[in-house]
Parts: structure tokens; C-alpha cells; sequence
């Protein structure tokens, strides 16, 4: 029999993020996708775009846009230890969405993805479940 508590999600942590090491030392706050704060700023960017979109009128690249800029402010959260020609970069809305569009970057854009929709990121700590009780 399997335990039912060891597949509960951590909804903290899907909103706030989890820090997640990529490469060369670089460190990304990624929080699930789908979150509260992602459906929430979805709508909100859709909203100009809900007529195209009933008369299947958006051009995929505009809804490929919007995703990405959700995904820039409420998936990557932060970062840590990224460097553009020595100078130390501060994780910024622009910045991500910079990042994101950049087909260089198409593994980094990748990777937040990947991160934020992998379920395990996301789990509940059991050991400090049961601490509690």
C-alpha cells in the first residue's frame, strides 16, 4: 500500500519557489508552473487577446510571448550568480523576459520550464511533516 501523504504538494512552495542549481554555479528560484500567481497573470495578458483567441485568430508566436512573460514573472522567481561580461546581473522581470527571448538562452528558458513542472520539485518535506505531530 502506498501512503497518500507522499504525494502531497508543498502549495508554499509552488507559489514562493524552490532554488534550484543549473550550470557553472548558477542558482534559480523556480516556482511550479500553474501556480495561483501564474493563472492569475495569465488572465491578465490573455484579457486584450480573448476575442482572437475564440475566433482561433492569435498567431502562435503572440501566445508563445505571453506564456513567456508569464513565465519570466511568476516561474523564475529569482537568481543567483549570473555575470554578463563580469558585471553581476539582479534578477529583474525585463531581464528574465530578455533572457527568455534569447534563442542563445533556449536551455536556460528550458530548464525553468522543466524545473517548474516536475511535480518532485514540489512535494511536501514528510521528515518535518512528522516532526510536527
Amino acid at each position: 500500500m502506498a501512503d497518500i501523504n507522499t504525494i502531497k504538494t508543498d502549495l508554499k512552495k509552488e507559489v514562493e519557489g524552490v532554488w534550484t542549481d543549473f550550470v557553472e554555479g548558477i542558482r534559480l528560484k523556480i516556482a511550479r508552473a500553474r501556480n495561483s500567481k501564474y493563472q492569475e497573470f495569465l488572465r491578465d495578458l490573455v484579457e486584450p487577446y480573448r476575442k482572437d483567441i475564440r475566433e482561433e485568430k492569435i498567431e502562435p508566436k503572440d501566445f508563445a510571448d505571453i506564456l513567456l512573460r508569464v513565465r519570466a514573472k511568476t516561474v523564475l522567481l529569482d537568481w543567483e550568480n549570473i555575470e554578463e561580461n563580469g558585471k553581476t546581473i539582479s534578477y529583474s522581470f525585463e531581464k528574465a523576459v530578455e533572457y527568455f527571448r534569447n534563442p542563445e538562452l533556449k536551455d536556460f528558458y528550458n530548464f525553468v520550464i522543466g524545473v517548474s513542472e516536475n511535480a518532485d520539485s514540489y512535494k511536501k518535506d514528510l521528515v518535518k511533516e512528522s516532526e510536527k505531530n
